[in-house]
């Protein structure tokens, strides 16, 4: 465990309302550590009933709202979690599950700040979210990010993504401009795949550097690939008679190698987050329960530094402001 047997850890998780997310929560409600809860999702009444859901099962749970599509939305969420653990209303972050992401049919839409929308949700809100959490974990706290098999190209996706595209990143965060007649739904699909496969290999990429900036004060950092899990909320940007596909047939695919369901899958990364297993890694990229290796390309210096360089200057907006704020709670509170 990251804490002892005595204290009951506190666990912040992204995304509990669906999917493998909701998959996360049901482990955590059956965990013998018997874990605080901190739930942040987009949802506001699926958020409730995740935590009606879990103080039924006698733990306690704080709801946070949040929509990683508009850093303003991070930063006030990080900023109510950090007035929390200042007010003494629950603990510094044991483990914290960053699973919430996001995947779309087209290139074509931004974020709040102009960002192509994937990039802005599976990457720039996540680097906001480690940023920000980094003051707020325990002294051995641990941060699970989820990566996927689609950084490795589209074999590793049995071809349903097609392959990441690297570009500066500048480029990997702009969105194609609206369109300006009659599109090809295959096409659009295409570039939304390209978009999504290669938001993860950027994610994995600069995982490196958060878990090296984390090492510097003791903290673990893993990259967990959740394998395919078919039938998931992911695929809801489909179309309807697709979206069907995905939910009710897809799901027999699980028995291949490299796919799995959501109930396993959440359960190694629970595993995976509480210490459970492979408590002694770090930096690691554990792939549905099993320690594997990230591709070679991702721990490529000359990437992770331009990558960590632009995401940074794209979060500051909204981390010197989440810093005075929280600074401002404390003194409120005290």
């Amino acid at each position: 465990m990251t804490v002892s047997d005595i204290t009951r850890p506190t666990v912040f998780l992204t995304g509990p309302t669906s999917g493998i997310g909701a998959g996360m929560l049901r482990h955590l409600l059956a965990h013998p550590s018997r874990p605080h809860l901190v739930l942040l999702a987009r949802n506001a009444a699926a958020l409730d009933a995740a935590l009606d859901q879990a103080r039924a099962a006698g733990l306690t749970a704080h709801g946070v709202n949040v929509d990683l599509a508009d850093l303003s939305s991070v930063q006030a969420a990080l900023a109510e979690v950090r007035a929390l653990i200042d007010a003494g209303t629950i603990a510094p972050i044991d483990a914290a599950l960053l699973n919430a992401g996001a995947q779309f049919t087209d290139r074509r839409r931004t974020g709040a700040q102009g960002h192509e929308l994937t990039f802005t949700v599976n990457v720039i809100a996540q680097h906001l979210l480690v940023t920000g959490l980094e003051p707020m974990l325990a002294p051995a706290g641990h941060v699970v990010v989820m990566g996927s098999s689609t950084h490795r190209g589209k074999k590793a996706s049995f071809n349903l993504v097609p392959d990441p595209r690297w570009q500066s990143p500048a480029e990997m965060a702009t969105a194609q401009p609206p369109a300006d007649g009659p599109t090809r739904f295959a096409a659009e699909r295409e570039q939304g795949g390209i978009a999504y496969a290669t938001s993860k290999l950027a994610l994995v990429t600069v995982a490196h550097v958060w878990a090296e900036r984390l090492a510097a004060n003791g903290r673990r950092l893993n990259t967990y690939d959740p394998g395919l899990v078919a039938g998931t909320g992911l695929g809801k940007d489909m179309p309807g008679y697709m979206y069907w596909v995905w939910k009710n047939l897809m799901p027999a695919m699980s028995v291949l190698p490299g796919a799995t369901t959501p109930r396993t899958s959440s359960r190694h990364a629970v595993e995976l987050a509480l210490g459970d297993a492979h408590a002694d890694v770090h930096d690691g990229y554990i792939e549905i329960g099993r320690l594997t290796r990230a591709e070679p390309v991702t721990a490529e210096a000359t990437r992770q530094k331009q990558l960590v360089a632009w995401l940074d200057e794209a979060i500051a907006p909204f981390t010197s402001a989440a810093s005075s704020e929280g600074a401002s709670r404390t003194g409120n509170a005290g």
